[in-house]
């Protein structure tokens, strides 16, 4: 009873301080935002189900006996695509913005690890630097409310 209390409290928190609340996003982000998620979920998996696969899509040519850095691998995109594809479906645009925000670290991180190994991938990591632009392209613009672009339009 005492988590569901605990549960109860940290939700109201959220939404006290207007950090979960829904704001409109606009239809190009969010698809794109979708998109991204669904991505996600769809690299994951492949890592989890065909692992030698996701890794040549990664971008390395991983020499183990077991498929320890493929599983890691594989449930971090999973739980990283379901935030996005949840926040995005939602329109929770302020914790949208912040997960892509603060994951651009990930792409960054997989693009100097492609980098930094010998016999690894160009395109691969060339797509890992495109991610991140990606992402911080979309976040610039759910940065923007529905009220302020409407201001700006006013202004004009």
């Amino acid at each position: 009873m005492h988590r569901w209390r605990l549960l109860g409290n940290f939700v109201l928190y959220f939404k006290t301080h207007k950090i979960m609340t829904t704001q409109h996003i606009s239809s190009p982000a969010r698809l794109i935002s979708l998109l991204i998620g669904f991505g996600l979920l769809f690299i994951g998996g492949r890592f989890l189900l065909a692992p030698e696969i996701g890794e040549a899509g990664f971008g390395l040519h991983y020499q183990e006996p077991n498929y320890a850095f493929h599983y890691i691998k594989g449930i971090r995109d999973i739980f990283s695509g379901l935030m996005i594809v949840l926040f995005a479906w939602s329109h929770y645009r302020k914790p949208l913005l912040l997960t892509l925000l603060a994951g651009s670290i990930i792409p960054f991180a997989d693009m100097l690890i492609v980098w930094r190994t010998p016999g690894s991938n160009l395109w691969a990591m060339l797509i890992h630097g495109g991610t991140i632009i990606t992402l911080w392209v979309i976040c610039y613009f759910l940065r923007q409310s529905a009220a302020e672009k409407e201001q700006l339009r006013n202004a004009i």
